[in-house]
């Protein structure tokens, strides 16, 4: 078997792609609603993504006491992250396409 940093931790092997993409379409559609249209999700499916992508990573991305979208220090860190993430598997996806 493979050894990686994700070994040690369990939970990082609960996230899902879904669940990052729903993230970064929060951030670039700047709130839930708007979000979760364009996943073509129902706003309690959306919501639910984002909190299953919060319990996996083991911290709060969003500030929910606030109307308008604000994101913790923990959401801003893991923005760039999340988009690289997302460029990377296009990547790979990508590359496995090529040598079909």
């Amino acid at each position: 078997m493979a050894d990686g940093p994700w070994l040690d931790r369990p939970r990082l092997l609960a996230l899902h792609v879904g669940e990052i993409a729903s993230f970064v379409a929060l951030v670039e559609n700047d709130g839930f609603t708007a979000a979760a249209r364009d996943m073509n999700l129902s706003q309690a499916a959306f919501s639910a993504r984002i909190i299953r992508l919060e319990r996996a990573l083991g911290v709060t991305l969003v500030d929910r006491s606030v109307r308008r979208l604000t994101l913790t220090r923990e959401g801003r860190a893991f923005q760039p992250l999340a988009r690289s993430l997302l460029v990377m598997l296009g990547a790979v996806a990508d590359s496995v396409d090529a040598h079909r």
